[in-house]
């Protein structure tokens, strides 16, 4: 037996997921399960119960605030292949599978906090906030500085991830990625640029143990994007900033240069399609 007699809670609404949250702060908060599965079937985690969040509509589906665009934690990736932001759009479009994808939701690659994960770059680079909601009220928060290591948030006791908002870009926004494949292997480093105004904000997955950006790296960038610097400023920049992982996938230094190349990719990107400040 995988598990022995775990608890299942499903709520409809979101008073019943937050009250089953308070009661149960034990149980494993589930969604699509495309995170959660496979570490209870490679044995990585175990659970004392579940927390099932699919049910509840409330999470699910996009609207627009004061400028922002609003995804509630629930909604599948596949749903934001279509987003106006063009960085997330790549970011979601290049998770997965097309079922990995339907399954999967923001909210579970936020929560996951895997420096890996596809949209954490795009989120990063874009400037979004959290909404963190318990039983007390709702707080928002900027995801810069919310996963504080791999695989830790700064949820506190009793809130669950309702809502990414994600400030409106009439600039140009992009990902790109390497990996072993587009699909189904995660990325070996990504990254995100969002640019506006003249300015560059770059965003590194796979950069070190969270999602990272850098100011120099902004600067280099809006640089390059200004003719005021080279490509090779740039990745020197990127070289100095980063500090990824060295595993059986890449080496740290195939990391490094490989992150350079991405960022010179985008900000390329954003000078040739968008035109300077668009």
């Amino acid at each position: 037996m995988l598990l022995e007699a775990p608890r299942f809670v499903l709520p409809e609404t979101l008073a019943e997921a937050l009250a089953a949250r308070a009661e149960r702060p034990e149980a494993v908060v589930v969604a699509g399960g495309t995170e959660v599965m496979p570490d209870l079937l490679w044995r990585n985690r175990t659970a004392a119960g579940f927390l099932s969040l699919r049910r509840v509509a409330a999470l699910r589906g996009t609207t627009t605030d004061g400028g922002d665009l609003v995804i509630g934690a629930g909604t599948p990736v596949a749903a934001l292949t279509t987003a106006p932001d063009g960085g997330l759009r790549a970011a979601a479009s290049s998770l997965g599978t097309p079922l990995v994808r339907t399954e999967a939701t923001i909210g579970g690659n936020v929560v996951s906090a895997l420096p890996y994960r596809n949209l954490l770059p795009t989120l990063l680079a874009g400037g979004a906030t959290l909404e963190l909601t318990s039983a007390a009220g709702t707080r928002v928060v900027p995801f810069d500085g919310f996963v504080t290591a791999p695989g830790v948030t700064g949820l506190r006791e009793g809130e669950l991830l309702t809502a990414v908002r994600l400030p409106a870009h009439v600039g140009f926004a992009d990902y790109a990625k390497v990996g072993r494949r587009n699909a189904q292997f995660v990325a070996t480093v990504s990254a995100a640029v969002v640019s506006r105004d003249g300015v560059a904000r770059l965003a590194f997955g796979n950069a070190g143990p969270i999602p990272l950006r850098s100011d120099a790296v902004d600067t280099a960038a809006t640089a390059l994007l200004d003719g005021q610097a080279t490509a090779d400023d740039l990745r020197s920049t990127v070289a100095a900033a980063v500090d990824p992982p060295e595993d059986a996938v890449a080496s740290a230094d195939y990391r490094r240069h490989a992150l350079g190349v991405l960022a010179v990719r985008l900000v390329t990107r954003a000078a040739v399609d968008a035109g300077l400040g668009s």
